[in-house]
């Protein structure tokens, strides 16, 4: 059946999206998109008595999973194998809606995440790609990133113009999603097309050179057949950084269509494109093993060579057939290919002496002064290209037994993922500005205090001759998730999963670090059970009480991006190696103090007791041990009438509990703070108008070659702004300001002897306008 939006009004707490002014003809007639919420309404009168609803309402484009009179709270997941309320589910679930998004300004998956506490970023680093990697509850997420509750396996750079809501289930997830899903998985939630009709169109424009247009259309012809329609266009340089951009535009379609009573077809088809600037951020002081003191709008990369282009085309047919509340079928396959390319300079430690001839550093004789000290910059590079095909398969039974509750889903799931991987070819020569043939250099040397990354020329690239890395993998699971209702006070959910996992990697004959290597073929096969077990005590209706326990596993080779062991990727000494094995204990409290605010706390413990260490050259074993615990606070919905609030905090203490190298024994996890937090509040002085903020905080990251070393970055408190203002019915007005104090910060460090960090938007702000029909 057509997805249903609530009725009424939906309070535009969570935000709007905007189309500007000037722009909203010219945007809205292009390649603009998804109305990301909005809002419409303000005030109703009943009677003499006047009600506060929350400004901006619009009832067309509301988020069906989400409360429609608190917006910020999101009731129910998407994914079909959590099947009770959010409040129900023993486990943590953190749901972003599309209207947080707008209010905390995210336009795009990395800015969404960044202010999600107990969700952390990385850095592409040398074996794994440059693109969208995640950490949750300390552990690596890259690849456990979904789409619709299916896998999305290669790693990008994501876009969010079509997303209904983010959702992070957090903990061992093995019984949901199958291999990985360490600390928890996120899946991206799409558009869908819903049982009324409109067109809504935003723009943006702001500071950067920033322009932003989106357009969501969704139309129901007849009773049983409904489209939607997303579309992208965006550009803008990047705050604080110089010569960094992005160009952006995609198109989403989606239709449903009912048949039969009972019986739907839906069919998908996501298209995204991106150009832009990459960036690996800012150099190492070696002395302070903290990011060196320069400009924060310091590049250190070659204009004029270095480039990110990162594209997809997913398409999803999905069979469905229910009946009544007693039986769902669902059937979905998926094809989809995702490119990631790019070449980026990578900083590496200043020199502080004269260069020799070739360019290197002497590392002898009199220190420099600091204004002709140099860093010299790498040149990672990456052309993977992943096409997979998946198919998830399952059944939801409704029944009663002797009295005692069932919602039983059981299902099948199988993928083939196949990521090509070449090099770059570069010229020996090129023409300069003025005509003229010149050696291409090999490699570039930039001052400090003053890099000046500009060529003057370009540097034409190509693919190399050489044959690409394939690697192909063949993953098919069996699942079974029951949840057992005793008694209004007393649930259960026992869930099972069954996971067969083969990897194959081919590389061909190469040249690495100027040394030939002969071609070489590896696999790893593997079988691995994961399950949850869960009990929930719910005393009043408003409470829930849940302790669970949960496993999941690792095999060898799972992160596809990557080349060596030390990122997850697969090698010779680690193709022979079972699984790493997970497990993790947690205990929550969900509470309801009012229906429309959801406020829950939660406590967990996650070891991997087997964790790949290598223990002499080219030998591995599973012999280390990693522990994460802490504790999670959230808070999502109207805790007052007019005032809607999106909260967190998350204690994470992760570390390395054993190891073969006892040196490390006792080393935190790179790049997760022990502290992150955010409260998200957006109020109505008065109908019409709409004014809030963010505040986010984090404390201290380190980073290192194994677990955190000494080099570090500062912990931060970053401040947002959102206002509102509705202009009529149809339209709105909304200014997002982000990064309010201009605070400098870093989003992660590089794991090496000689780190760099990578530079967090400096502030910026912009003016959105949104138009509903």
């Amino acid at each position: 059946m057509l997805r249903k939006n609530s009725t009424g009004l939906r309070p535009a707490a969570a935000g709007s999206t905007i189309l500007m002014g000037a722009l909203s003809a010219s945007l809205i007639g292009g390649t603009a998109h998804a109305a990301e919420a909005a809002a419409a309404n303000a005030a109703t009168q009943l009677g003499d008595e006047r009600q506060i609803v929350v400004t901006g309402q619009r009832p067309s484009d509301a988020n069906p999973n989400a409360d429609p009179d608190a917006p910020y709270r999101v009731q129910r997941s998407s994914n079909g194998r959590l099947t009770e309320e959010v409040r129900d589910t023993p486990r943590s679930v953190t749901i972003v809606p599309k209207e947080v998004l707008e209010d905390i300004g995210a336009q795009s998956f990395r800015e969404a995440v960044r202010s999600v506490p107990g969700v952390t970023l990385g850095t592409g680093e040398g074996g794994n790609a440059f693109g969208d990697r995640i950490f949750i509850r300390g552990f690596e997420a890259r690849n456990d990133v979904y789409i619709d509750g299916m896998r999305d396996p290669g790693v990008s750079s994501r876009e969010i113009f079509a997303v209904e809501q983010i959702e992070i289930v957090r903990g061992p997830s093995s019984f949901l999603g199958g291999r990985g899903t360490t600390g928890g998985a996120v899946s991206l939630e799409s558009k869908t097309p819903l049982d009324s009709d409109f067109i809504i169109g935003e723009g943006s424009i702001g500071t950067e050179n920033m322009y932003r247009g989106t357009l969501d259309i969704n139309q129901n012809i007849g009773d049983d057949f409904a489209f939607r329609l997303n579309g992208l266009y965006h550009n803008a340089d990047t705050p604080g950084r110089d010569y960094v951009f992005s160009e952006r535009y995609g198109i989403a379609g989606a239709l449903a269509w009912e048949p039969a009573p009972g019986f739907t077809l839906a069919a998908d088809y996501y298209h995204f494109r991106l150009d832009g600037m990459s960036d690996y951020g800012q150099p190492f002081d070696t002395d302070t093993q903290e990011p060196f003191d320069v400009d924060g709008d310091n590049f250190y990369g070659v204009v004029g060579r270095d480039f990110l282009e990162n594209g997809s085309d997913i398409g999803t047919v999905t069979l469905r057939y229910s009946e009544e509340d007693l039986v769902e079928v669902r059937s979905m396959f998926r094809y989809g290919e995702v490119y990631n390319r790019y070449i980026v300079s990578a900083p590496r430690a200043p020199c502080r002496f004269a260069l020799n001839a070739d360019g290197s550093c002497s590392n002898a004789g009199p220190e420099l002064p600091l204004d002709q000290w140099t860093v010299a910059v790498g040149s990672p590079q990456r052309n993977a290209t992943t096409r997979y095909y998946a198919n998830i398969t399952d059944a939801t039974f409704r029944f009663d037994t002797g009295g005692i509750g069932h919602t039983l889903v059981t299902g099948f799931e199988y993928s083939n993922e196949r990521i090509s991987n070449r090099r770059y070819a570069i010229p020996d020569f090129v023409e300069d500005g003025g005509g003229n043939q010149i050696n291409t250099p090999t490699s570039f040397v930039r001052n400090l205090l003053d890099p000046n990354p500009v060529l003057g020329f370009d540097i034409p690239v190509s693919l190399d001759p050489t044959p690409p890395t394939v690697t192909e993998v063949d993953a098919m699971g069996v699942y079974l998730i029951d949840t057992i209702k005793f008694s209004p006070q007393f649930e259960a959910l026992l869930g099972i999963r069954f996971d067969t996992y083969d990897i194959d990697q081919f590389q061909p004959a190469r040249i690495f670090r100027g040394q030939p290597l002969p071609a070489s073929q590896i696999g790893n096969g593997a079988e691995f059970v994961n399950y949850q077990a869960a009990l929930v005590y719910k005393p009043v209706e408003p409470l829930t009480i849940y302790g669970s326990f949960s496993t999941s596993s690792n095999p060898s080779g799972e992160q596809l991006d990557a080349t060596s062991d030390v990122y997850g990727g697969l090698q010779t000494g680690t193709d022979a190696l079972q699984p790493e094995r997970n497990t993790a204990f947690e205990i929550g409290v969900k509470y309801e103090p009012n229906d429309n605010l959801l406020l829950t706390a939660a406590m967990f413990h996650i070891t991997k007791d087997n964790a790949r260490e290598q223990t002499a050259p080219g030998v591995f074993a599973l012999v280390g041990e990693q522990r994460s615990q802490g504790i999670e606070l959230s808070a999502a919905g109207n805790p007052l009438p007019g005032v809607s609030v999106f909260a967190g905090y998350a204690f994470v203490d992760a570390e390395i509990t054993d190891s073969a190298d006892p040196t490390v024994i006792g080393s935190r996890f790179a790049n997760i703070p022990r502290h992150s937090g955010n409260i998200l509040v957006t109020f109505e002085p008065f109908p019409g108008f709409q004014i809030g903020g963010q505040v986010y905080a984090q404390s201290r990251i380190f980073g290192g070659t194994l677990g955190a070393g000494t080099p570090s970055v500062d912990g931060y408190v970053r401040l947002d702004a959102v206002a509102r203002y509705r202009l009529s019915e149809q339209a709105e007005l909304r200014l997002n300001v982000l990064n309010l104090t201009d605070e400098r910060y870093y989003d992660a460090i590089y794991r090496s002897g000689a780190p760099f960090a990578y530079v967090a938007p400096g502030r910026s702000a912009f003016l959105t306008l949104t138009a509903g029909f």
